[in-house]
């Protein structure tokens, strides 16, 4: 048996041809979890070949609407792919407070399109997600375990915005881990040490400024981005034996912007394998062969 982590989505809320909004895809065996789901992050679950009505749970790092858009979507098409018989409830996992509230209201304004649906078809239920809140926290804390997937989350430094978490996924193939928005910090650090694979987001402070961005602005992504050369650094003192940048800002549109930001992460120090990530890209790891990636975006 394998574990796989499969980008859903590479993307930021800059709508980028070819990047779905923010989202990755956790598989072991028969279990399948998402973590957020940005803009058409259905779409992209159905191209990696998954059955929408076979995911299992969603979880949400934070609140930004980028990370959290395409949930709508993906709640009411995994409940219509199902067909008439009994969808089970998505269980959706995310930090008290703002993304509790909004997922709470997703179908505030769909309740007569839900209606007529039901009264077209025989639909024997409703999309009603279950929501399962948790209190974000500086200390690794236990949050669900789905099949033999054990998932841990920390608190991280994601600017001004709390709460924000990264997730642990433990398999018995091995341990992944995906950063959600943050700056490089200790606490995902530690959190993801012995990591065999370790998915985390980017900027280039090099690119951003060819592309003509004024330095206060670069300046203020990096109060809550982590630069590249950051990252490259931590995967290095982590030893992770692959690295997966996705939420790449800017999103690069050719293999010589995709160079700045490998350039900057080699140049850090870090030597294992490495993608700058394209949607669907996916990495496998298992108790035989660890980091086996395979589809677009290697460097």
């Amino acid at each position: 048996m394998t574990t796989t982590v499969t980008i859903t989505g590479s993307g930021t809320p800059m709508p980028t041809p070819g990047r779905a909004g923010p989202g990755a895809l956790i598989r072991h065996g028969d279990t399948a979890i998402q973590i957020d789901a940005g803009r058409a992050t259905a779409l992209r679950l159905v191209e990696a070949g998954l059955a929408l009505p076979g995911l299992d749970a969603l979880l949400v790092t934070h609140h930004h609407s980028d990370h959290m858009l395409g949930i709508t979507d993906l709640v009411l098409a995994r409940w219509i792919s199902n067909g008439a018989g009994p969808c089970p409830s998505l269980p959706i996992h995310c930090p008290a407070g703002p993304a509790e509230t909004f997922v709470g209201s997703l179908f505030d304004q769909l309740g007569a399109d839900i209606e007529n649906r039901r009264a077209q078809f025989p639909y024997v239920d409703a999309p009603e997600p279950t929501m399962i809140p948790f209190e974000a926290t500086a200390e690794p804390t236990l949050v669900a375990e789905y099949g033999e997937i054990a998932i841990h989350t920390v608190s991280v430094d994601h600017g001004g915005l709390e709460p924000a978490v990264c997730f642990r996924f433990t398999t018995p193939d091995g341990v992944i881990l995906i950063s959600g928005d943050t700056r490089v910090c200790g606490a995902l650090e530690k959190l993801a040490a012995d990591a065999d694979v370790l998915v985390h987001e980017a900027f280039s402070t090099d690119l951003l400024a060819r592309r003509g961005m004024p330095a206060p602005v670069i300046t203020n992504f990096s109060h809550h981005h982590a630069d590249a050369g950051e990252v490259g650094a931590l995967a290095a003192r982590l030893d992770v034996s692959e690295l997966v940048i996705t939420h790449m800002i800017p999103s690069p549109m050719n293999a010589e912007e995709t160079a700045v930001f490998a350039d900057a992460i080699r140049g850090a120090g870090f030597g294992g394998d490495l993608t700058i990530a394209d949607d669907l890209f996916t990495a496998t790891i298992d108790s035989a062969i660890a980091g086996s990636g395979s589809g677009s975006g290697s460097v």
